[in-house]
């Protein structure tokens, strides 16, 4: 067997891989690739992630690289200079490329009839909104897992619901988008604070999850501690008569709205949350 024909046929073995390039943080590129990834099976993709890419000596690095993996490399380069130069290498080498911020933004210049600024990492400028979210996760970190609860009446959002139920995950992620969330943990053995039965009931949500997806939530919080998954935190039928409980607590104050989380990502839990809030409806 010839060794081109080797080559070709140890690299369809083994696993896709995929470049992110970016001269920024890499947090745009990474959003956009981990959206359109999740629609496909990722048992065969590997992510290699080159950010603050800067110059082009590491612009010919990672080309080189990515043809010897053979990978697809997506980049997002908003300095003309550095965004041609990685795709002539990329032609040069026969690499397959995308443009995931260029070709929007050339639309955009088009449709607008304006010229693009062309500033890497425009969207982190110290603005109003930054400056939000910066007030929104200091706010979320404090008013986390229940402490501080006289600032409830502060918050835009209030999460409410048993352990390990994405409660502090859901509250960081919603405060980087510039909410002060505050998530209050309940049992049936604790009281919650009083403080929660005297805010708006608009922003306050009731998380609920099913029996299955409770277990291997806290099977995998045991593990982490370095615990036997069998202890009563993760028992089935003590996390089942606790979200009996859960169901009936809500029930109590029918002016919670409340969120079944089971399976859903974090990004799709948070979404139902905020256009809830937003337009006074049952979370989908």
């Amino acid at each position: 067997m010839k060794k081109t024909e080797q080559k070709k046929k140890k690299r369809s073995s083994r696993k896709k891989v995929i470049y992110l390039v970016g001269e920024s943080t890499g947090e745009t590129i990474s959003k956009i690739a981990r959206a359109s990834l999740a629609q496909f099976s990722k048992e065969h993709i590997e992510v290699k992630k080159f950010f603050l890419v800067k110059n082009k000596t590491l612009i010919s690095s990672i080309i080189k690289q990515a043809s010897e993996d053979d990978a697809l490399v997506a980049f997002s380069m908003i300095e003309p200079g550095l965004r041609d130069f990685l795709i002539r290498e990329a032609e040069h080498r026969g690499i397959k490329t995308i443009d995931v911020i260029g070709d929007f933004i050339v639309q955009l210049s088009i449709f607008l009839k304006e010229k693009p600024l062309a500033i890497p990492g425009r969207q982190y400028i110290l603005d109003e909104d930054y400056y939000r979210r910066i007030e929104a996760i200091n706010f979320s970190v404090k008013h986390d897992d229940g402490k501080m609860p006289h600032g409830l009446k502060l918050a835009d959002l209030i999460l409410v619901g048993l352990s390990r139920t994405d409660k502090t995950p859901l509250s960081t992620y919603l405060a980087n988008q510039g909410w002060k969330v505050a998530n209050v943990p309940i049992h049936p053995d604790i009281d919650p604070p009083e403080e929660l039965f005297n805010v708006d009931t608009r922003k306050v949500f009731g998380l609920i999850i099913s029996v299955e997806s409770l277990v291997k939530l806290r099977e995998a919080r045991l593990k982490q501690l370095g615990l036997t998954p069998y202890a009563k935190y993760a028992d089935p039928v003590k996390i089942s008569e606790e979200i009996e409980w859960c169901k009936e607590f809500f029930k109590q104050h029918p002016r919670w709205r409340v969120v079944d989380i089971s399976n859903k990502a974090i990004e799709e839990a948070a979404a139902s949350i905020v256009s809830a809030y937003q337009t006074g409806k049952k979370p989908a």
